[in-house]
Order: C-alpha cells, then structure tokens, then sequence
C-alpha cells in the first residue's frame, strides 16, 4: 500500500500536511524531528471505522502535546506498522505510537475521546521523560 492507496483523510495527513510516509525505524530516525512525534499505524490491508477518525484529530493532538516543543507527526507504511506491533506486544490497530528520536516509546490503540487522548499520551511522554 502507498500513500496514494490510503485513505483519503490518512493519505491528507503526507499530502496536505506533510507528514512523512515511513517505511522503517532507520527511516524515522532520519526524518522525524529530533524531540517527540506522533505516529499513526492506520490498519493497512484492513479498512478499520476508526481509521479517518484518528486521522482527522493526529494533527490536533500533535499540536496540543507539541504546544511547548517542536513535535512531528508521520504515518507508518505496511512494514514499519508490522513491525512496531511486533515490537510493542501485539498493538490493537489503529494506534498511535509515541517516537523521541525515532524510537517508539509507548501506544495507544484505538479511537478515544479528546481527554483521554491527552491523558494518556501525555502519560507516555512524562514517563519517558523522566526516565532520562
């Protein structure tokens, strides 16, 4: 699946917003901002309900948690996505994950409503903050 392939709310997130498009961690090393970023994993090969959803309400939570700092969102290709569910226990799709540097810090699966999207993730980010 390409970004052409997406759909239409998922594929505005790289064509309208710029998000990068990305197929590996390396990759995300090397093209996401150096702080925190949002990544969306939209359920590629399986259309989900809550998939425009999130993507409509990622680059508002991008900029509610980035308010302070310079935070990124990008979405994750077929294999990248495939390996962060690996990586991280077998994530519920759709999910965004939390990237520092490129490294996946934590998730969260599925569609919430807006305080429990800014709880929780702001919980992964404080968490990972503190542990450095």
């Amino acid at each position: 699946m390409t970004p052409d392939t997406l759909h239409p709310l998922v594929a505005r997130l790289t064509t309208a917003l710029g998000y990068p498009y990305l197929d590996s961690e390396a990759e995300a090393a090397a093209t996401l901002p150096a702080g925190d970023s949002l990544l969306f994993l939209p359920a590629h090969g399986k259309a989900h309900m809550e998939t425009p959803d999130i993507a409509v309400v990622l680059p508002e939570l991008v900029g509610a948690l980035g308010a302070s700092t310079t935070m990124g969102g990008a979405v994750a290709g077929p294999a990248y996505e495939k390996q962060l569910r690996e990586q991280l226990g077998g994530i519920a799709l759709p999910a965004i994950v939390v990237l520092r540097g490129g490294r996946p810090l934590g998730s969260l699966s599925r569609m919430r409503d807006w305080d429990e999207f800014l709880e929780r993730l702001s919980a992964v980010l404080a968490r990972s903050a503190a542990s450095h």
